[in-house]
């Protein structure tokens, strides 16, 4: 009977839980043009999430090496995402100054929740089945290489 009771009670507490959980693409954020994407767009692709900020200096350390991520990978079913944790000027002023050529939505608040971010840079690395396949707090030269080679793991 008791083991029954905890059944019971474990199914009433799933039922009553409210909002039930997102998924790592059930999120729709503007680009700093102002478009409106959905990003389940990029789902069946591997995808780099990098969340920043302009006034950062890891974050500028580590766009080089996203650029040259992006530009390696790109055809291969692979997208990187910068989610700015900034004004949008500010963002189009960083996007210009360092030639990013990868898309740059604007982050918001229910987005950086989800995705537990506690300090910036951090890189979250999404699965071709949309699922979080790897996280990376800060940036480092050895951060990086270590990225790439889930990328290219994720790709075969």
């Amino acid at each position: 009977m008791k083991f029954i009771s905890i059944i019971l009670i474990f199914i009433f507490l799933i039922h009553c839980g409210g909002k039930r959980l997102q998924e790592p693409l059930e999120f729709q954020l503007e680009t700093l043009e102002g478009e409106k994407i959905d990003l389940k767009n990029y789902k069946g692709r591997v995808i780099l999430m990098d969340f920043w900020a302009t006034w950062c200096p890891p974050c500028r350390a580590a766009i080089p090496h996203l650029i040259d991520l992006y530009q390696k990978y790109q055809n291969k079913n692979f997208a990187v995402l910068g989610i700015g944790l900034d004004e949008k000027e500010a963002l189009k002023k960083m996007k210009e100054e360092l030639n990013i050529p990868y898309p740059i939505f604007i982050g918001n608040n229910e987005m950086a929740k989800f995705y537990q971010i506690s300090a910036i840079p951090t890189l979250v690395l999404i699965n071709k089945k949309g699922s979080i396949a790897y996280k990376e707090v800060g940036f480092s030269e050895e951060g990086i290489k270590n990225l790439e080679s889930k990328i290219l793991e994720m790709l075969e």
